[in-house]
């Protein structure tokens, strides 16, 4: 019997291997699996004749007819076949030869692009870094809704590969330098002697968890091409299983979401090892970062290859199809689910999304922030919203009625709430624990929390999205209909108790009355929560301020404002701080300025406070002038919306492009590229691409940006920093105020 904890699960062939932590030995175990695809088909027959067919039978172990939930819409299983495969990668091939050797349409096919190792998770009820037994079968000695549950001690270590760069940018054809794991350099005159050299220290130190930057992208497709050079990829084994990294097949995808390009490289994964490239890691931070991505490994069912660079809808469709394996749910390889039909009126009513109160643009004191706690996905586990449950066929009688729609909602429990629960009850205790007040363990439950709050986030869009396996935009318009019902009561509420609504957005709101107290807010929010059925956190602002469009100052929006809590604490949306594609020098300023505002307890105090953050302004424009700034500290970051060829405009953008190309790197759509301005006097505006950047830049612009991001929070409270004028100020008397 082996015992421990699950580090790692993968294919190979007809068997599932997995690696088990116990102390500091790691073990490596087989099970002889492979996964199963299920076909329907109107006339059973068909069924019989299919396991028949030649052009299937070489990918086929046995097939038989079993009964399963076809559609989550079922009430009663049907007999489906059940093909069990021969090699666990070949679950394609085997759905495309069914596909082309019968009518379109004739057969039905599910759990063909559920990945292995997750169809493996699911049938045996375990999951990455649970403690178990395993002696024939799996035996669990672990809770997956624990927050208390403990870590191995792994072996953690980063590495960065460095190329002896002929060009000003790194190319495949450049010898390599040196090779850096934490504090062990790798380096020969013989590049062979480096790679090898290299190979026996990753032997030799058996670390479980590699960390790089850029690992996908550059650093281990580099690495297998100079390995190449000199025939030498075969001896290129990284993992603890004696497989040599291979070359990706393609170095990426280009795709649109949510009306972004994004671009996502191929991973390259070890085996028996742990390869995560933050760079592709998509709730990477610098603190205690791995927790967060332990965290959803765990309750998503996902290897942790896989879990960090997976999409946060991915994630949540992991989750939802281990409760359809355990109901016996199928889960359909192309969604069929269609939306209901609508009149026009009713598609008005639908189709409106959240409800948002447009802030009143100004300043303003002991402002109380109520928040409904993940109010989207506690109405989607409360009232039960799922792809089947709107408008079953089950259950027209159905006392749990959509507002505005009348849609009636099933009595039995739909596969999104069932998935929802543990999230939600995971997340809630979380607060609870960090509530408590300090914690050796704090930073590790802020990570987890944080980690579970993005996948809620997301379970909302996804639910509308029109390939998830059990998403359906009657759903999707549902939950937006309860939203506005519960914010629109919120509402009224508030102002019957004498409270003004300064701004709401789908689940807050703002409010102000003056001279309110500690104990009338918490009243207020303990009023509401009854009323709704739904809890709500609750914060006081020293000071709000709601900003206006940078287009137009008499346009409010909805999603930018900065404040000062009553305990010190900051809250900033929609400003240069928060905004991805602003460098980090500008974010710097401001946020000291910020910080610095935050000790004020009003907004006299906060204007009191200016010639000190006119002092800050002129530090940092010291240090601009003095030319000490480091490059990556001035690099605005952007993404390529296309490919560098298919831009016909000039831009700042595309001039950064340009200059990678003429050193061999093509942008594609929806990578990042970063810049540094370099001279924006001219009429074509010259830039740098931050990996080409020397300590050169156009000091004037970058002033004139620094006052700009300054000015952002300073203009609110009477100063505007200009550039014109030097480092002087000029107040405004057209601001708003608004004291107690």
């Amino acid at each position: 019997m082996t015992t421990g904890f699950l580090f790692d699960s993968y294919p190979v062939g007809n068997t599932m291997v997995s690696w088990i932590k116990d102390n500091n030995s790691m073990t490596r175990i087989e099970d002889v699996w492979t996964p199963s695809i299920y076909v329907a088909c109107n006339n059973k027959s068909d069924l019989e004749k299919l396991s028949d067919n030649k052009k299937i039978l070489p990918y086929v172990i046995k097939a038989d007819q079993v009964k399963r939930f076809e559609k989550v819409t079922d009430l009663e299983k049907t007999l489906v076949l059940q093909i069990q495969l021969q090699d666990s990668n070949s679950i394609l091939q085997l759905a495309k030869a069914i596909e082309t050797s019968y009518k379109f349409g004739k057969f039905r096919l599910y759990n063909v692009d559920v990945p292995p190792t997750q169809s493996y998770f699911y049938e045996h009820d375990i999951f990455p870094f649970g403690k178990f037994s395993k002696n024939g079968s799996w035996t669990s000695h672990d809770d997956i809704e624990s927050t208390d549950y403990e870590i191995p001690d792994f072996k953690i270590m980063h590495l960065s590969i460095i190329p002896k760069k002929q060009n000003k940018l790194a190319r495949f054809s450049d010898k390599i330098g040196s090779i850096i794991l934490d504090d062990i350099t790798v380096s020969s005159n013989d590049e062979v002697d480096t790679i090898l050299e290299f190979v026996k220290t990753i032997k030799d130190q058996d670390p479980d968890i590699i960390i790089t930057e850029n690992g996908d992208t550059f650093d281990f497709p580099y690495l297998i091409h100079r390995a190449q050079e000199h025939h030498i990829s075969n001896r290129l084994v990284l993992g603890r299983e004696k497989v040599p990294l291979q070359k990706p097949k393609q170095a990426g995808t280009s795709f649109f979401s949510y009306g972004r390009m994004y671009f996502k490289p191929t991973t390259i994964k070890l085996f028996g090892r742990i390869h995560i490239d933050c760079k592709s890691c998509f709730i990477w931070n610098e603190e205690n970062d791995l927790h967060g991505i332990y965290e959803i490994s765990r309750v998503c069912r996902m290897p942790l290859q896989t879990a960090s660079r997976a999409s946060i809808g991915k994630c949540m469709s992991s989750l939802q199809f281990y409760n359809a394996t355990k109901r016996g749910l199928l889960i359909p390889w192309k969604p069929t689910m269609a939306e209901a039909f609508k009149p026009r009126n009713e598609l008005l009513i639908g189709d409106r999304g959240g409800l948002i109160f447009e802030p009143e643009i100004g300043v303003y004191e002991n402002v109380v922030e109520l928040d409904f706690a993940s109010l989207y996905g506690t109405i989607m586990e409360k009232k039960n919203i799922s792809a089947e449950t709107i408008l079953c066929n089950c259950c027209p009688d159905s006392e749990n009625k959509v507002p505005e729609l009348n849609y009636h909602i099933c009595k039995r429990i739909g596969i999104v709430p069932q998935t929802l629960k543990i999230l939600l009850k995971k997340r809630k205790l979380y607060t609870e624990l960090l509530a408590r007040g300090q914690d050796s363990k704090s930073n590790i439950y802020e990570a987890r929390k944080s980690a579970l709050k993005w996948i809620l986030v997301t379970s909302f869009g996804y639910l509308g999205f029109n390939n998830a396996k059990f998403g359906r935009i009657d759903a999707h318009m549902a939950v937006c209909a309860f939203a506005r019902q519960i914010l629109l009561q919120a509402v009224r509420i508030s102002e019957q108790n004498g409270f003004q609504v300064l701004h709401g957005i789908v689940d807050s709101l703002w409010l102000y009355k003056k001279g309110s107290t500690r104990k009338e807010h918490e009243q207020l929010r303990d009023e509401i929560a009854h009323a709704t059925g739904f809890d709500m956190s609750l914060d006081v602002y020293k000071w709000l301020v709601f900003l206006s469009s940078k287009e137009d100052e008499t346009i409010p929006v909805a999603n930018r404002y900065f404040g000062a809590f009553d305990t010190g604490k900051l809250k900033i949306r929609g400003t240069e701080t928060r905004r991805h594609d602003t460098p980090m020098f500008f974010k710097k300023c401001q946020m000291e300025i910020l910080v610095l505002m935050a000790t004020a307890n009003n907004i006299s105090k906060v204007q009191d406070l200016m010639p000190q953050v006119l002092e800050i302004y002129k530090k940092y424009c010291t240090m601009l002038e003095n030319q000490i700034v480091n490059p990556e500290d001035l690099a605005f970051t952007t993404r390529a919306s296309k490919n560098t060829d298919d831009y016909k405009i000039n831009s700042i953008q595309k001039d950064a492009m340009l200059q990678l190309k003429e050193e061999g790197e093509l942008v594609k759509a929806g990578q990042k590229v970063q810049y540094v301005i370099t001279d924006y006097s001219r009429k074509t505006k010259r830039t740098s691409p931050l990996s080409m950047a020397k300590n050169k830049y156009d000091v004037k612009r970058y002033v004139k940006l620094l006052a700009q991001s300054c000015s952002t929070v300073t203009k609110p409270f009477g100063t505007e920093i200009t550039f014109e004028e030097g480092l002087k100020r000029s107040l405004h008397s057209s601001s708003k105020f608004y004291n107690c």
